[in-house]
């Protein structure tokens, strides 16, 4: 029987080469976009699946008011510990502040290899009794116990050893405030591990560097910049436990929160929901976006539905000259359930042979896409996507051929073959309802290409209250380069190509980790306002330009040593205070038991210091930086001269660190990598939507003009113009495209302020945006179908009548 299916569905397929051909191309189409998307998403859920007893490992988070917070203070990991049965290992984790790379140099010989390594984390030497990464070398219990310990990824190890064992060789690491002298006691493999923790190597909190100012760090409230992971025992209730906790840990903060004027609460977050599912603040490495994943699985499924409409609307289409088939089969004693096994092989068979294409399409498309998305995609490897794919293609098939069998074996043998066929009207209506499906995505497609183009250059476009152009960027990280900062600011400002020199611990685009609770005079700890702040140099504010609205900036010429700051308008406001009677005035915090005060020196205009996602917050300069960044404004035209000037300021201040540098534009539009990915993919993905539609609709209008040639030729023999017969051909798949834009708009509209809802500022979604995105599709449409309706109108009448 199966065989028999197949001969005959292989027969009828190279019977109508030209409409197999359309089928075949858009099923392959869409199965590669598919697939394609589909080892994206499985890529995005393999994210700490690997690693062992990842159900049993929580990470401890706090929360002040509505925000969460990835970050826990320093006690919590030990407390939690020594203090719960529940509790099997815990450890923490802890970058740098504001240290995006370390200085990693090994010296062999005379030969002497140093490099810039960012995702450099220190971690208790009980970490990996929590989480489980994997050692290709070393041991895994001892490797962050030996004082000064340091182990590095497989990729790291290569850079730096090459070929040599890695394990007890010495690494010297640079930071801001001295070289510290490392050994090499681990090698782990992050491309197995694949965690949200994506680290390049750990630092043994137990160093000669940082770890003598951690371990006085024993404040329950502040220094919440440890990532405190827990691993609970097999029995434990992870709610029950998360409540006990807390309890616990609001008693042990108690008289920290109370002197600093806060309430804090923690909660736990799963380890294997963190990459996807956390949208805490100070997060520490990878970030994933379940929602995206939604979104792209969404587009996915809506491009296969259109290659299937395609092939429904296709088959009915021809039904008139496989009806004459069925009435022969059915008088011949072919049953309905036969027929429709024919005509759902057909289909099946179709999407088969389109996912043999897309198999083959897959691996050449793979590192284009890889490039699209910013990642590496090896998910193509596993069984698990092609599995999938091969019951997606077999679900598409019997989808896409479902209706067709149905409408197809239900004709009657004996009308058929009087030639009433009585089939047409509703097959016609259906046609109509699937190519209005087709459109009405295509058309909500192509409104978030317009919005998200838009939104994108908004957030490119848009004033972010400071001049971000011209402004290079040199990482002072270490005790050298920031000694050296007055000489290589001297240098550059003798240069025609400078304009200004200051330096500054973060600057706008970076996430900025200082912040105090500050009050006024008058008022207590209890009423107290959230603060960023940032320390800078001289010339800070004239060198990004920054709008002075009131009082001073910091210059040379200020020559006081007590402690100010110049706030923006949101946070002098969040203090009581207009903008010009604030200068003067004092502000407190408390630390450690004291209180420290601080004079508004200046008010600059509200900016953006994040990016364009979050509202603007009450924000400060204090005076006093001390390493961080160089930042130096150059002349419009004069980038090249500039680089040079200052790798020549670098070189002659005899900084042994390789030159680096970035542009602060450049650095401050990377906060929008993730949206620029997902737009990409929107964009390149609804093109194929598209491109899929009007495949379908090309065929749709080649079967409906070849139904229409004889009335097409007495039209014309009886004086028809040219217009009116492509008036004829056009107006009705003018309309029902017409009717998808219509309905389209309420989709659009849910669709687009479901994506800009990531931003805090965003574009207004005008009437004209659904205007054009209809016109768009409108025009696509009819230029798709205009090619057959010039060919029938231009027809010489006689071919078309002589077989009459």
């Amino acid at each position: 029987m199966w065989s028999n299916l197949t001969k005959v569905s292989i027969r009828n397929l190279l019977k109508h080469k030209s409409l197999t051909l359309i089928n075949v191309s858009g099923m392959a189409v869409a199965l590669t976009a598919c697939m394609l998307i589909g080892l994206y998403i499985f890529d995005e859920l393999q994210v700490d699946s690997r690693l062992a007893d990842g159900d049993r490992i929580v990470r401890v988070s706090t929360k002040v008011e509505s925000t969460d917070w990835a970050g826990t203070p320093a006690p919590l990991s030990l407390g939690l510990s020594e203090d719960f049965a529940e509790v099997e290992a815990s450890a923490r984790l802890m970058k740098f502040p504001e240290l995006d790379q370390m200085l990693l140099r090994y010296e062999s010989g005379s030969e002497v290899k140093q490099f810039y390594e960012s995702r450099g984390y220190y971690a208790d030497s009980t970490f990996f009794e929590v989480v489980a990464f994997p050692l290709l070398k070393g041991d895994a219990s001892r490797a962050l116990r030996t004082p000064s310990g340091i182990v590095i990824s497989s990729q790291l190890a290569d850079k730096i050893f090459g070929d040599e064992d890695p394990i007890n060789k010495p690494l010297t690491v640079g930071l801001p405030f001295g070289d510290f002298d490392y050994t090499v006691t681990g090698v782990f493999d992050a491309d197995f591990a694949n965690s949200h923790i994506d680290a390049n190597f750990f630092l043994t909190m137990e160093n000669q560097d940082f770890g003598r100012i951690i371990s006085q760090w024993t404040n329950w409230a502040s220094n919440n910049i440890f990532y405190t992971y827990i691993k609970l025992r097999p029995d434990v209730d992870h709610d029950l436990f998360e409540q006990k906790v807390n309890s616990y840990f609001v008693v042990k903060a108690a008289q920290d929160m109370k002197a600093m004027g806060i309430t804090k609460t923690i909660f736990f977050q799963p380890f294997r929901d963190i990459y996807l599912k956390s949208y805490a603040e100070y997060e520490l490495g990878r970030k994933g976006n379940l929602g995206n994943l939604y979104i792209f699985g969404t587009i996915a499924l809506f491009i296969l539905l259109i290659a299937c409409i395609n092939f429904m609307n296709l088959t009915t289409a021809r039904s008139e000259r496989r009806a004459r088939e069925v009435g022969i089969r059915k008088l011949l004693g072919a049953d309905r359930t036969a027929l429709m096994g024919q005509f759902l092989t057909e289909s099946v068979m179709v999407a088969l042979i389109g996912l043999l294409i897309a198999a083959a399409l897959v691996p050449l498309v793979l590192p284009v896409f890889g490039e699209m998305i910013g990642r590496n995609i090896t998910g193509h490897v596993h069984w698990t996507p092609w599995t999938a794919s091969l019951i997606l293609c077999i679900v598409a098939g019997v989808l896409a051929g479902m209706y067709p069998a149905f409408f197809l074996s239900g004709f009657k043998p004996v009308a058929i073959l009087k030639g009433r066929f009585m089939g047409k009207i509703s097959g016609i209506s259906l046609r109509e309802v699937l190519v209005v499906v087709q459109f009405c995505i295509s058309a909500c497609l192509i409104l978030m290409v317009f919005v998200i183009k838009s939104q994108m250059n908004f957030v490119r476009t848009q004033d972010l209250g400071f001049d971000k152009e011209q402004q290079i960027i040199l990482p002072l990280r270490s005790e050298k380069a920031i000694q050296s900062f007055d000489a290589m600011k001297n240098s550059l400002t003798q240069g025609s190509q400078f304009k200004s020199v200051t330096r500054a611990s973060t600057y706008p685009g970076v996430e900025s980790l200082e912040d105090m609770l500050y009050y006024t005079d008058g008022k207590t700890s209890e009423d107290v306002v959230h603060i960023r702040h940032s320390y800078v140099g001289d010339d800070f504010i004239e060198t990004l330009g920054f709008d002075l609205l009131a009082g001073q900036s910091f210059t040379q010429a200020l020559t006081t040593d007590r402690p100010l700051i110049i706030l923006n308008e949101s946070a002098v406001k969040a203090l009581g205070y207009e903008v010009e009677e604030s200068i003067g005035k004092r502000i407190h915090y408390d630390w450690r038991g004291e209180t420290v005060t601080l004079e508004i020196h200046g008010v600059v205009r509200d900016f953006h210091f994040q990016s364009l996602h979050r509202e603007i917050e009450p924000f400060g300069f204090r005076n006093g930086a001390n390493g961080g960044y160089l930042i130096a404004k150059f002349s419009p035209g004069a980038t090249g001269e500039a680089l040079t000037a200052a790798r020549k300021a670098w070189e002659a201040a005899q900084i042994a660190e390789p030159f680096t540098f970035s542009f602060l534009d450049q650095d401050f539009q990377r906060n929008y990598e993730r949206e620029e990915r997902t737009s990409n993919i929107i964009v390149s993905f609804a093109f194929l939507a598209l491109f899929i539609a009007c495949l379908g609709l090309y065929g749709l209008t080649a079967f409906m003009t070849e139904l229409k040639t004889k009335e097409i030729g007495i039209r014309k023999t009886l004086g028809a113009s040219d217009w009116s017969i492509i008036s004829l051909l056009s107006k009705d798949i003018g309309k029902t495209v017409l009717l998808a834009v219509i309905m389209s708009v309420p989709i659009g509209i849910y669709l687009s302020k479901s994506w800009l809802a990531n931003f805090a500022f965003q574009i207004q979604v005008e009437w004209w945006y659904f205007l054009l995105a209809g016109l768009v599709a409108l025009i696509i449409a009819m230029l798709t179908v205009s090619f057959q309706s010039l060919k029938a109108a231009f027809m010489n009448p006689v071919e078309s009548l002589k077989s009459e």
